[in-house]
This record gives structure tokens, C-alpha cells and sequence, in this order.
């Protein structure tokens, strides 16, 4: 192996680090804002939305391309359009356990959705890769956020919220550097 073969590989593993710790920490900060802004419903499901978003920029950080193309952002703002419905409709799952039925729902629509969007409007993404790596964090962050909640899910819903989207976000953000075209 060559120095030029060896320092290369090294930046690709390095950069999907970077990008995963990028996406995690942004899907991260916003979600704890949507946490501690939950009592204005406007704003909460603003950043609902911008938590589909938060890889991609996550991704361009790490990447040092920021600002370059606003096309999968904006996608990604798209895709995370089922929260503003799992908003709207929160006087529905208005019981305890019903709270984590439809999150269930909405965050399996978005898993669905998000990966559609972005990998349409993105021309070094694909569809299937980016809708393979949002199950395996939405099933990842689940995992977390039911042991974090414990026996009781409604006991630590901010805080399970918060490790999920991190998970989520960090395993999006790690596709999204290691299967770009």
C-alpha cells in the first residue's frame, strides 16, 4: 500500500466520522430546542421539520462543501413533513402510551418519505441506500430511546427524543458520506 493509497483511506473513514458526529450533533441541537420549546406549537413543529434537514448540513459540514447545494437541505425539509401531521393530530394520541404509538407511526412514515425526497433531489445519493441507512437508524434510535425510557415510556419522552433523532441523524449522516456517488 502506497502513502497516497494509505492517507486517502484514512480521510474517506475519517469523514464519514466527522459527518456521522456532524448529523448526530445537529439532529441533536435541534431536537433539544423542540424539547425545551414544546409549549409553542408553531415553533415546536418548525423544528420538527428542520430536524430533517439537520444531517445534510451535518454531511456539508464535515465535508467542508456548506452552502454549496441547497437542494438536498431542502429536500430533507421536505421529507420531514409527516411531523407537522403527527403535530397536528397530538390531541388524538393524547393518552400516555398513544403519545409513543403515533410518534411510532409518524417517525415510520418520515423513515419512509425523508430518504425518497433527498435521494430524488440529490444527484450523488440513492433512493434505496439513504431509505436502507433511515430504517436502520429509525430501528437503532428506537432501541435506544425504549432502553433510556425504560419500563415506562412517557417517563423520559424529552430525553428518549433527543437520542433518537441523534441516532438517527448520526446514521443518516454516515450513509450519506460513505454511499455518495
Amino acid at each position: 500500500m502506497t502513502i497516497l493509497t494509505a492517507t486517502s483511506v484514512a480521510q474517506t473513514n475519517t469523514e464519514r466520522w466527522r459527518a456521522s458526529l456532524y448529523a448526530a450533533l445537529a439532529a441533536a441541537v435541534v431536537s433539544l430546542l423542540m424539547v425545551l420549546l414544546r409549549g409553542v406549537p408553531v415553533v415546536g413543529a418548525l423544528l420538527g421539520i428542520v430536524i430533517g434537514a439537520a444531517p445534510i448540513v451535518g454531511y456539508d459540514f464535515a465535508r467542508g462543501a456548506l452552502g454549496e447545494s441547497w437542494r438536498p437541505v431542502i429536500a430533507g425539509l421536505i421529507g420531514n413533513i409527516f411531523f407537522i401531521i403527527g403535530v397536528v393530530f397530538h390531541g388524538v394520541f393524547a393518552e400516555d402510551f398513544g403519545f409513543v404509538v403515533g410518534g411510532l407511526v409518524i417517525s415510520i412514515l418520515t423513515a419512509i418519505l425523508w430518504p425518497i425526497v433527498v435521494g430524488a433531489l440529490s444527484p450523488n445519493q440513492s433512493i434505496w441506500k439513504l431509505l436502507l441507512a433511515s430504517i436502520i437508524g429509525l430501528v437503532l434510535g428506537y432501541i435506544l430511546a425504549f432502553v433510556v425510557a425504560g419500563q415506562d415510556p412517557t417517563s423520559w419522552p424529552g430525553l428518549a427524543a433527543i437520542l433518537f433523532w441523534a441516532v438517527w441523524g448520526g446514521t443518516v449522516g454516515a450513509a450519506l458520506s460513505a454511499w455518495s456517488k
